[in-house]
């Protein structure tokens, strides 16, 4: 295989959720080009895919080294380091990156998302602000504002702002990343199955909510599921369903 055709598969594979095979398309290049940084940029979006983000953030730094002003690497960079909890380094990455293009929406939207992650939420409303000035139809944009009503308290906002991002884009995984959330919340864990489910259709590379769509199934067909919801409001279960529904909503965050 040549390496315009390697690498040509390697985004096919990225842009269809497959970041593995990603990942073998570019095991076979040679030495020269699996150090390009277009290989390494690929290699660090196919490794943010499988969910290893410490090896992500590691290529992407790598391939900065030789283009420290490459937009694109510099989201990738805080996307990773976000998900790894290094919150100063992901806010130093969007802000570089930022310097560079100061009104670029996805860029906005992702700053907003690591204020969201480190609290700063009044900061994050007003980036998304900005945001919305460039293009106030953006889904990404329209994306932040449900996570930043769900942090606030505002279940009947985020729902809402859910329902109307479903509305623009049916198979954005974050709406149904939310929805599932409030459905198992409110101990409709049928239907927040079949919310979790349609994350992984929509998006592959989300392989964890499979797992969570099949215990919510699981859930809903045991008989004691339902009369636990009457005792949620107090004691043992309350905590437990709480630490359940707090699990969901920070994985629905990433």
């Amino acid at each position: 295989m040549s390496t315009d055709t390697a690498l040509e598969a390697a985004r096919r594979y990225i842009e269809i959720g497959r970041p593995e095979r990603a990942l073998e398309s570019l095991a076979g290049l040679d030495s020269e080009a699996a150090a390009s940084t277009e290989a390494r940029r690929l290699r660090g979006y196919a490794l943010y895919g499988m969910e290893d983000f410490e090896r992500a953030a590691e290529t992407v730094r790598d391939a900065l080294a030789d283009d420290p002003g490459a937009i694109d690497l510099l989201y990738l960079l805080s996307l990773a380091e976000e998900q790894n909890g290094r919150l100063g380094e992901a806010e130093a990455a969007i802000l570089a990156a930022l310097e560079q293009a100061p009104d670029d929406v996805q860029l906005l939207c992702q700053y907003a998302d690591v204020l969201m992650r480190g609290g700063a939420l009044d900061k994050a409303a007003r980036v998304l602000g900005a945001a919305a000035a460039s293009d106030p139809d953006s889904p990404d944009v329209l994306n932040g504002r449900v996570s930043l009503a769900y942090l606030r308290g505002n279940d009947k906002e985020a729902r809402r702002l859910s329902e109307e991002l479903l509305a623009i884009d049916p198979e954005s995984a974050r709406g149904h990343r939310m929805l599932g959330v409030f459905d198992f919340n409110r101990g409709r864990a049928g239907s927040a199955a079949e919310r979790f489910g349609e994350v992984v259709r929509s998006d592959p590379s989300h392989q964890a909510y499979a797992e969570d769509a099949r215990e919510a199934r699981r859930m809903a067909r045991n008989p004691l599921w339902w009369p636990s919801l009457f005792f949620a409001r107090v004691g043992v279960v309350a905590s437990w369903v709480g630490a359940m529904v707090v699990i969901f909503g920070l994985r629905s965050l990433g």
